[in-house]
């Protein structure tokens, strides 16, 4: 096990508005003050920080008041800037873990194993991927977003641990990612025709056409920086609640959200 003799600092993204629907769902503007059980997501992911023992300082994004002993930056109203001005403050060589703040499940036990495993890596940013199968034995009613690889079929977490200097130097590239999410092309502008045309293919003919070494290639061709995927078992990484949808399941399967 590795010894972290330096607690990594925390950004929890906690800005913009709910959408309508899930606005007219539970009545909350900013979804990361939907209760769950009697507290907030947003209080619930700070505990998972704070009690992992491997994170420091946590400093949440957001126009709220942020649990205690936490740090507040406000709401730029954009979400890359909002990544960014966390990673200012934070020295080029150390990492910053990102984390949302409508990640409700997310465990400490969860959080300090991404967090060694990743620094034990020595990447400069690692990602965690969870089998889709762990996810449906654990979540059985969430729906989620998967991709199906040579390796398996992987839905993604929400965490992101990373050096500062690696947000610092491609702001850019996330400005322009993050724009171009919703479009296709713009995407593959980006991406470049290889990957785009392998993900088409593995997609219509076999998932082994894709694979995570290619996506893993060009994401550090394309930051210029080491990257590494961290296949965890803790579903709850995975788990996020931003749509109408989501509270209705949680509610069909027992639970209490919202201030009733």
């Amino acid at each position: 096990m590795l010894n972290i003799s330096s607690p990594v600092t925390a950004v929890v993204l906690a800005g913009g508005q709910s959408k309508p629907e899930l606005l007219a769902a539970t009545g909350v503007p900013n979804r990361a003050l939907l209760q769950i059980e009697g507290e907030t997501m947003l209080a619930r992911v700070a505990r998972a920080l704070q009690e992992s023992g491997v994170v420091g300082q946590i400093i949440v994004v957001g126009n709220l008041t942020p649990p205690e002993d936490c740090r507040a930056l406000p709401d730029t109203g954009d979400f890359v800037e909002n990544v960014l001005q966390a990673a200012v403050s934070v020295a080029e060589q150390e990492y910053i873990l990102y984390a949302t703040a409508d990640t409700p499940f997310l465990t400490p036990q969860a959080v300090r194993d991404f967090v060694v495993r990743g620094l034990q890596s020595g990447a400069d940013m690692c990602y965690p991927i969870i089998p889709l199968q762990l996810c449906y034995q654990k979540f059985p009613n969430m729906p989620r977003t998967a991709l199906a690889l040579r390796e398996g079929t992987f839905t993604g977490g929400n965490l992101l641990l990373v050096r500062a200097g690696t947000v610092r130097k491609q702001a850019d590239l996330l400005r322009r990612a993050f724009a171009a999410r919703k479009s296709v092309w713009a995407l593959a502008k980006i991406l470049g025709a290889g990957i785009i045309v392998r993900a088409v293919l593995a997609k219509l003919l076999s998932p082994r056409l894709l694979s995570i070494a290619h996506i893993k290639r060009r994401v550090q061709q394309l930051m210029n920086a080491s990257a590494q995927e961290i296949i965890t078992e803790y579903a709850e990484i995975g788990v996020d609640i931003d749509r109408a949808e989501h509270v209705q399941k949680l509610r069909e399967a027992g639970y209490r959200v919202g201030n009733a």
